[in-house]
């Protein structure tokens, strides 16, 4: 079994550049599965599904439609059988899954399982602001011990 991995974010290396996003929508054929969100005029923040541990948008599906690998924790959807009830969209309280309005249909992050090299938001990331981690590098990150940069051009070393 391999290990599970996480995607995380460094706030203080991403520059806004939205990379993470157009690979996503390169790769999908233009469905949001990724979403960016500005906080502030200089600070954005790529949020992708967290694949919670209980996932309330798999509890919320009526038809089945979201999974669960239990191996690689991964939560992931057969969008081909799901009618759009947005039922998912609704149960994620990270507002990561919307609805996608070409397809009528909900679209959510798979972390890009079928990649060996691992998701291509965090593959296309020029600052390595996202990466894709080990869960035994998962401890090393440190975790709300930085802040937010002030300007896009002011960086903390």
């Amino acid at each position: 079994m391999d290990e599970r991995r996480y995607l995380v974010l460094d706030l203080d290396l991403c520059i806004g550049c939205r990379s993470c996003e157009s690979a996503c929508r390169s790769y999908f054929e233009n469905e949001k599965r990724l979403t960016v969100n500005e906080i502030k005029p200089y600070v954005t923040l790529p949020q992708a599904c967290k694949h919670c541990e209980e996932p309330l948008c798999l509890a919320a599906c009526p038809f089945g439609v979201i999974k669960r690998d239990e191996e690689k924790g991964i939560v992931f959807q057969a969008s081909f059988h799901c009618v759009g009830c947005k039922s998912c969209a609704l149960a994620c309280p990270f507002g990561v899954i919307e609805n996608n309005l070409s397809f009528h249909v909900t679209q959510k992050c798979n972390l890009c399982y079928e990649n060996e090299k691992g998701p291509r938001c965090a593959l296309s990331c020029a600052t390595g602001a996202l990466k894709f981690i080990k869960e035994s590098e998962l401890e090393k990150v440190k975790v709300g011990v930085r802040f937010i940069s002030r300007s896009p051009y002011w960086r903390r070393v």
